[in-house]
């Protein structure tokens, strides 16, 4: 996604389950050297800590936008569909990485050939809010489908193993016949870290 060592990084929603691993990701594997965040008071904020974020913007009582404008992230990493709005945070050069929101037709067509109907749906309804106005920052703007393979899980295994990156964990459904309580939760909007079923 562009972050390297040193990197200046947005990450949005780091008390939920990915931007709390992303937070851990980007600090602790690719060594950025500041990481920024949003968060609810309380609970929201304690897991930005603990993952190693530098700064949490309370995002009930301040806007980002606002806050952060022009603090030159290298790269933001969209977490919640708020492209469109990373453009004043953008350094030149800089990068927009979506995972949230309408894919793009290049991060369709990296993974499987698409149908022409379904290409004119997704060229229809393309961001093109965030396209601009990572443009006009001087940077790019580009969504990305989370695609694991083994290589990249290895390594992240032996941050887990070793303790440098952990799961945050909200609700834990102790078996599969008890789905439901995870579910509920994730689909409820408000959990903070992940929802999990145990199955062993």
């Amino acid at each position: 996604g562009g972050v390297t060592e040193g990197s200046k990084v947005f990450i949005p929603g780091g008390g939920g389950g990915v931007g709390s691993l992303a937070i851990q990701i980007a600090k602790k594997m690719l060594k950025a050297s500041y990481v920024c965040t949003t968060a609810s008071p309380g609970v929201g904020t304690d897991i930005c800590k603990k993952a190693g974020a530098d700064r949490i913007i309370d995002y009930r009582s301040e806007n980002f936008e606002e806050v952060l404008a022009g603090e030159n992230f290298d790269v933001c990493f969209d977490t919640m569909n708020q492209a469109a709005q990373f453009g004043g945070l953008l350094n030149k050069g800089g990068k927009v990485v979506s995972i949230s929101g309408t894919p793009t037709i290049e991060a369709l067509t990296a993974k499987n050939d698409v149908p022409l109907i379904v290409r004119g749906i997704m060229f229809a309804t393309r961001n093109r809010a965030a396209e601009k106005a990572a443009t006009k920052a001087g940077g790019a703007w580009e969504y990305i489908f989370m695609s694991p393979n083994g290589e990249d899980l290895a390594e992240i295994g032996k941050y887990l193993e070793s303790g440098d990156i952990f799961p945050i964990i909200d609700t834990e459904a102790p078996s599969l016949d008890e789905f439901k309580l995870a579910a509920d939760k994730l689909y409820s909007g408000r959990s903070k870290g992940k929802c999990v079923i145990k199955v062993v």
